[in-house]
């Protein structure tokens, strides 16, 4: 089956939404949010951050199946950079290509607008660790008790941090 991609917008949102549920409800490891986060937000609100955010959706045979989000920090100080956020793909289409299809939209948008990318993982999901690797992330630190999930667990999140190619950057750049 072939896979497409394309920008998500304000008709997609039930789409949408139902997609980050599941991901949510079937990964709760892998994500900060729960199911009843994302579960309060109405269609139009989705459909605004559609509209705004930079979001991208991989389609099979009309069905969308993975998505990824793009949001430039706003401010003076901070608008050269980015934060990629609610990147998931079913788990059934998972090598397929379609994570590598998003990522690329996001970087070819990023290009030109910001200079970092930046984002969270939760440092127990290696597998997307080594995938955010292999697209240039480095990770420059770790929150150890990010997320508490409702047995009591916590899990830690890495930081990662994407500078792009042929971004010019002071002497005062350095992660510290």
């Amino acid at each position: 089956m072939s896979l497409s991609a394309r920008r998500l917008d304000a008709t997609d949102a039930a789409a949408f939404q139902a997609l980050r549920l599941e991901g949510f409800r079937l990964q709760e490891r892998e994500f900060r949010f729960a199911p009843e986060d994302e579960a309060g937000f109405a269609l139009t609100d989705i459909g605004a951050r559609l509209a705004r955010d930079f979001v991208m959706g991989v389609f099979a045979g009309g069905r969308m199946i993975g998505v990824a989000g793009l949001t430039r920090f706003a401010g003076v100080k901070v608008r050269h950079k980015a934060l990629l956020w609610g990147m998931y793909v079913r788990v059934e289409f998972r090598g397929s290509g379609a994570a590598d299809m998003l990522m690329s939209a996001i970087v070819e948008h990023a290009d030109g607008l910001v200079e970092t990318i930046t984002l969270t993982v939760i440092a127990e999901n290696r597998r997307a660790i080594r995938f955010y690797e292999r697209w240039g992330f480095a990770i420059h630190g770790v929150e150890p008790v990010s997320v508490k999930l409702p047995n009591g667990d916590y899990l830690g999140e890495a930081l990662m941090i994407r500078r792009h190619e042929g971004a010019t950057f002071g002497a005062s750049a350095a992660v510290r």
